[in-house]
């Protein structure tokens, strides 16, 4: 596996770095000498010196999660083809479990995607741990951490798949995501008009709100896509005078102000 050598990496580097140490300080050198030697802080020259042998590090492993003790009955619910989520998390909620239903729904979702997968052998893919709500909406709307259009791995595209499959409305307000981006790129006002009409009617409530959003301030949205001119050398010059007041707790008075928003440094 490619994170167990690069974890075996890792740990020859800094087992080199410790019989480094361990060295020096044979030859007599200080703690700070040595540490200006090879790169280390002081605290941990003086651990490595009085360890007396090479500190493995402890493995290291997520702490109990909520789903823990009511997951062999999703995957259970999961594996005889449940797709209603309300449903599970009622039944789960009938055992006592706490969470939230968005909580259930990517439970569900990663156990469908891995359940998706196996090896050469046939066996079932490993099991992953369930992604933020950000970055599945990234891997929704295809663009990755960057900001750029990046096409999906796969076992990214088998978790939104079973995403949509199990929630049609995330399946409905990925494609009108997607094809906002689009329109804002293309500064398509006519498409964007036509979006409107269909988001204000879509079945997923954030959706509903957020073209409700755009259309109180309908004619400003417009203008986005109409106008090649941009309000950001506005907005950066309002966060810069917003830090110098606070700099100065927002005590400051104009004449103040004035000479620190003025001067060119």
């Amino acid at each position: 596996m490619a994170w167990q050598k690069l974890s075996m990496e890792r740990r020859a580097a800094r087992l080199a770095r410790y019989e480094e140490v361990v060295r020096l300080r044979a030859q007599g050198l200080t703690f700070k000498a040595i540490g200006r030697a090879t790169d280390l802080d002081q605290r941990t020259v003086k651990n490595f010196v009085q360890a007396g042998e090479y500190p493995e590090r402890s493995p290291t492993g997520s702490g109990p999660m909520l789903l823990d003790a009511y997951r062999h009955h999703l995957c259970r619910r999961v594996a005889e083809g449940v797709t209603s989520i309300t449903a599970v998390w009622h039944e789960m909620r009938s055992q006592g479990f706490k969470g939230s239903r968005g909580t259930v729904r990517l439970a569900m979702a990663r156990a469908y995607a891995v359940s998706s997968t196996t090896d050469s052998a046939g066996r079932p893919g490993r099991r992953a741990a369930t992604p933020s709500a950000q970055r599945v909406y990234a891997w929704l709307v295809g663009w990755d951490e960057s900001g750029k259009v990046a096409p999906k791995r796969a076992e990214h595209r088998q978790f939104c798949d079973a995403l949509c499959a199990i929630e049609p409305e995330i399946a409905e307000a990925s494609s009108l995501a997607r094809e906002f981006l689009g329109l804002s790129h293309r500064r398509d006002v006519d498409g964007f008009d036509r979006w409107l009409t269909r988001a204000r009617s879509s079945k997923a409530p954030e959706l509903r709100r957020f073209a409700g959003s755009l259309t109180a301030d309908l004619s400003a949205v417009r203008a986005a896509f109409d106008s090649p001119w941009s309000s950001g050398q506005v907005e950066g010059q309002i966060n810069r005078l917003k830090f110098l007041k606070r700099q100065m707790y927002g005590r400051a008075k104009l004449d103040l102000l004035r000479a620190r928003v003025l001067h060119p440094n």
